[in-house]
């Protein structure tokens, strides 16, 4: 049993699911504390760090704006409940954003009451340099061409192995589905396996051990379906753990105008590690969203097709409805309405948000139209 609880994490931690690519951290020699769960909290006071004073920042939508800065000070009461009601062998991994008198209430909570078991990753996500955007065949330039000005300055805090760990796995992509990404992506990958490393090393720093077989994981912050879900998708896996980490919406906040007062129903699991989403919206109208649990840069896109069968039923982003087209992400054929499944990996342009929302259908006939939608891989 002792041998069990001190095993190194560099045992536990081999497999990275980076097609042969592995990495480890050594724990400590001390017995310490079994780790079943973990609790990752993405940037959650995005609204209260926009606020200049008692004002919504220039640009905004006044009245949006207040509308979620307000529904964010109750999620943030309902994380520190969260946070409260944690157990003894779980830990949460904090995301902050900014220093905000919110951000370090909830800070300090969680370090109050977890101590230890509470990890706050402070290390900045690196943008690729704009400039790359008119470099043809730019990210296979910046695989071969060391010189490619700006690569060095992208890669300065990225160790030689990690460097040739992560360039293994872009060229294993490349070979599968092609090059032609958003080179946004490359913040994605690179900030994920960084701070992967990071919460290894403060687990071992803290003696924390787990079995990345059957570690549980949670997601939640702002927004829901943007940094609370970019953030995880890749960092699980480059953690070791086997199963991803499933997105609680209750403890999230989005943008989504129609999401503010909506009933969160249920998420449902379906193939593929694609969870549904599924609200019952302020005016009765359902939503749903099919949106990966996680996601790997080589993993391919899925689109789900959903059966119109003359229902009226549209695809939103955040704001705005989606018009079904050739040149769209969405589309309709025939009778099926096709959306892409939400990677929120930033890779390329089928990675939208695609709210559907029904019109005049009620809740039970909209959800099992999206779950018999078919899940068709591309």
């Amino acid at each position: 049993m002792l041998r069990r609880r001190v095993i190194s994490l560099a045992v536990l931690l081999l497999a990275t699911l980076t097609g042969g690519a592995a990495f480890a951290v050594e724990a400590t020699s001390r017995p310490g504390t079994r780790i079943r769960k973990i609790a990752f909290l993405f940037h959650p006071v995005c609204w209260a760090h926009g606020m200049r004073g008692t004002e919504p920042p220039p640009g905004t939508d006044p009245k949006l704006y207040l509308a979620c800065f307000e529904r964010e000070k109750q999620v943030n009461q309902r994380q520190k409940q969260y946070i409260s009601r944690m157990k003894p062998d779980e830990a949460l991994v904090v995301f902050p954003i900014g220093r905000s008198p919110a951000m370090l209430d909830l800070e300090q909570h969680a370090e109050k009451v977890l101590g230890p078991r509470c990890i706050i990753v402070r290390r900045n996500s690196v943008d690729p340099p704009a400039a790359w955007s008119t470099v043809p065949h730019a990210m296979q330039r910046f695989l071969t061409d060391q010189s490619l000005e700006g690569r060095s300055e992208f890669l300065k805090n990225v160790s030689p192995e990690i460097q040739a760990e992560l360039a293994a796995e872009i060229s294993q992509a490349g070979e599968l589905r092609g090059y032609d990404w958003n080179l946004a992506v490359l913040e994605v990958i690179y900030y994920s396996r960084l701070c992967a490393q990071d919460v290894l090393n403060a687990f071992g720093e803290r003696g924390l051990t787990f079995d990345p077989q059957t570690m549980q994981c949670e997601a939640f912050g702002e927004g829901f379906e943007q940094c609370a879900m970019t953030w995880k998708q890749m960092l699980v896996p480059y953690m070791g753990l086997a199963a991803p980490a499933y997105n609680v919406f209750d403890l999230s906040v989005s943008g989504a105008p129609f999401l503010l007062k909506a009933r969160p129903k249920e998420r449902v699991q379906l193939d593929h590690e694609i969870q549904l989403f599924l609200w019952e919206g302020a005016d009765g109208r359902p939503i749903g969203l099919f949106a990966r649990a996680w996601c790997r840069l080589k993993d391919p896109q899925f689109y789900a097709r959903i059966p119109l069968q003359g229902a009226a039923i549209g695809v939103w982003d955040l704001t705005s409805r989606i018009k079904p087209s050739a040149s769209s992400p969405v589309r309709q054929e025939s009778d099926d309405l096709i959306v892409p499944v939400l990677n929120a990996i930033r890779r390329d342009s089928t990675d939208l948000t695609g709210y559907v929302i029904g019109s005049g259908v009620r809740m039970p006939e909209f959800r099992e139209r999206l779950i018999r939608a078919k899940l068709v891989e591309k």
